[in-house]
């Protein structure tokens, strides 16, 4: 069955002094998209950890969050950055010029810009980091899945349901739909006794009235809609029977079935059709809102 977009996942490892955690969690969205929030000695591996999550993951908004710690410490070393510094001493003293105000205060305020400053740490086995880091961030995008594929199911049921309360909806007008030409011609038939009378044999024309009922048997027939909308319900449940992503197929079906709905619709002059349609739509919506949890 498809997985789900929403979900999360963490997990510890420790390699010698070095231990790292790392969180994974995710959110609905037509792409992939990633974002990483780790110290900045561990920004260099961000392609790499991306391409490993984009094998197991088409698409959603993820964020990677990762803490590191190094128990027999390092060489770290506090860096300037110098254009930066240096840019927004300009922008300051241009601000102070344009204000007609002294430019004091320069340096305070330069300082406290967090992009001028950062922190180096000097890995002594960079490779003995980086294994670390796969083998974390393996052991979190197992928990991460094993949490999506739960999602999953349970929308898949979820969703199964709604097809089988649809369905309930498509066989009742199915039914229902050879009922209303009859229905049409009783009706019609009982307005022109009502209007003729007693000059009813005078004026009336049964071939006209049987071309008024054959009219409007031919606008009234919806049977290659529902025909199409049972189509769409087969397909909706094979493609959730399958484990590949299934978010995009599902809301193209979504969007044809609501068309076959609306037309059919759009034809009945029934009023009890017209509260089944109006049903179907509903449970059509409810399907179009659950599949944008799926992948």
């Amino acid at each position: 069955m498809p997985k789900s977009m929403t979900a999360y996942g963490r997990a510890h490892a420790s390699v010698d002094e070095l231990s790292m955690d790392m969180e994974l969690r995710s959110v609905n969205s037509r792409y992939f998209e990633f974002n990483l929030r780790a110290p900045g000695l561990l920004q260099a591996y961000e392609n790499s950890w991306k391409n490993l999550i984009k094998e197991h993951i088409s698409r959603g908004k993820l964020e990677l969050r990762v803490s590191y710690f190094n128990a027999a410490g390092g060489d770290a070393q506090l860096l300037l950055n110098e254009s930066k510094a240096r840019a927004y001493g300009e922008a300051y003293e241009r601000l102070a010029e344009l204000l007609h105000e002294e430019a004091g205060g320069k340096l305070a305020f330069v300082a406290s810009k967090g992009e001028v400053f950062s922190i180096s740490e000097d890995f002594a086995n960079a490779e003995k980091v980086q294994e670390l880091a796969l083998r974390t961030l393996s052991l979190a995008l197992e928990d991460f899945d094993a949490m999506r594929r739960r999602e999953g199911e349970n929308l898949s049921q979820d969703l199964l349901k709604g097809l089988d309360q649809l369905e309930e909806k498509v066989k009742a007008l199915s039914e229902k739909a050879p009922m209303v030409p009859e229905i049409y011609r009783r009706k019609l038939l009982a307005r022109v006794e009502e209007l003729l009378g007693d000059q009813r044999e005078e004026y009336y024309n049964g071939q006209r009235v049987a071309a008024e009922i054959a009219i409007f048997a031919d606008k009234a027939d919806v049977r290659e809609e529902l025909t199409r909308l049972r189509s769409h319900l087969d397909q909706f449940r094979f493609i959730l029977s399958q484990d590949k992503p299934a978010g995009k197929k599902l809301d193209f079906l979504i969007q044809e079935m609501n068309r076959e709905c609306n037309t059919t619709g759009s034809k009945c002059n029934d009023l009890e059709m017209t509260r089944l349609v109006v049903e179907a739509k509903t449970l059509v919506e409810q399907l179009r809102e659950q599949i944008q949890n799926l992948e």
